[in-house]
C-alpha cells in the first residue's frame, strides 16, 4: 500500500505537470459548485443542508463539483489540482472529500483526503462510484446520482450504515483493490515515461489519456455536454464565506465512467 501509494503520488506530479496549462480549477463557491447546471434547485438545497450537518456534526468536509468539460485534462490529475487548491477538510485531520463530475467526458471521481483513507477506502469509493452514481447517471438522473453518491460517501465516512446502499456495505473490501491498483500504477508509469521521453510528448499524453484512462468506453458517449447559458463555469464566481479547511490530498479516491 505505501508503495502504491508514492508511485501514484509521483504519477500525479507528472500529470500536474504535463497539464499545467490545462482546465483551470473554478472558484469554490459552497459546499455545492454546479458549473455543469445538472442539478436540480431543490436537490442542491438538499446536498447543502446534507453537507452543511455532516460538517457540523462529524467536522468532516465534503464538496461536490460538476464542470461541462475537462477541456484535455484527466479526472485523477484534475481532481488533485482542485483538492490542493481548495484544501477541503481540517487542517491537521485531512478529513475532506470532493465528488467530481465531468458530464462531457461521462468522467466521476471522488477525490479523499489522507484522513479519510482509512474508512472512505478506495475500493468503497469504487463502488459508490460503480453502483450508486453510475446507474443513474446512466438514465439521465444526475441530480440523484450526486445526492444518493454524497450520503453513501458520507454514510461510509461516520460509519452511519443507514445512508450506506447495500451493494456497497455488502460488498468485500479487501479484494484484490491493492494487487490492481499496483499494476495500475506500474503501467502508468510507463506511460509516463514514454509520454515525457519522446518527442511531441504532450500530444502522445493527450491521446493515450483518452484510450487508457480507466478504462473507458468512449462507444456510449452521447455527444459533447453544452452547459446551460448562465453555469458560470470559468466566470471567476466569488467564494462566498464557505472556504476549507486546510486539508491535504494524496490521491486516495477512485474514478468511473457512464
Amino acid at each position: 500500500m505505501v508503495l502504491k501509494k508514492k508511485l501514484l503520488s509521483l504519477i500525479i506530479a507528472v500529470g500536474l505537470a504535463v497539464s499545467a496549462f490545462s482546465l483551470e480549477v473554478p472558484a469554490l463557491k459552497g459546499r455545492v459548485n454546479d458549473y455543469a447546471g445538472v442539478i436540480s434547485s431543490g436537490t442542491e438545497k438538499e446536498l447543502e443542508n446534507y453537507l452543511f450537518s455532516l460538517e457540523q456534526q462529524s467536522g468532516i468536509q465534503m464538496v461536490v463539483l460538476t464542470v461541462p468539460s475537462l477541456k484535455g485534462d484527466d479526472i485523477a490529475s484534475f481532481g488533485i489540482k482542485v483538492a490542493e487548491k481548495w484544501q477541503i477538510g481540517r487542517n491537521g485531520k485531512d478529513d475532506g472529500a470532493i465528488l467530481l463530475v465531468a458530464m462531457n467526458e461521462h468522467d466521476v471521481r471522488i477525490e479523499v483526503g489522507y484522513g479519510l483513507e482509512g474508512t472512505l477506502t478506495d475500493a468503497k469509493c469504487g463502488l459508490i462510484i460503480r453502483n450508486v452514481i453510475i446507474p443513474e447517471f446512466k438514465n439521465g438522473n444526475y441530480s440523484a446520482g450526486i445526492l444518493k453518491g454524497i450520503k453513501n460517501m458520507g454514510g461510509v465516512a461516520t460509519g452511519d450504515m443507514e445512508l450506506v446502499s447495500r451493494t456497497v456495505a455488502n460488498e468485500n473490501d479487501e479484494s484484490n483493490d491493492d494487487v490492481v491498483g499496483l499494476l495500475f500504477v506500474v503501467v502508468w508509469m510507463i506511460f509516463f515515461f514514454i509520454v515525457i521521453s519522446s518527442k511531441g510528448g504532450l500530444w502522445k499524453w493527450f491521446f493515450i489519456s483518452r484510450m487508457f484512462g480507466g478504462g473507458h468506453n468512449y462507444s456510449n458517449h452521447r455527444g459533447p455536454y453544452v452547459p446551460p447559458r448562465n453555469s458560470g463555469f470559468g466566470g471567476g464566481l466569488g467564494g462566498g464565506s464557505f472556504h476549507g479547511g486546510g486539508g491535504h490530498f494524496g490521491g486516495g479516491g477512485a474514478s468511473g465512467h457512464w
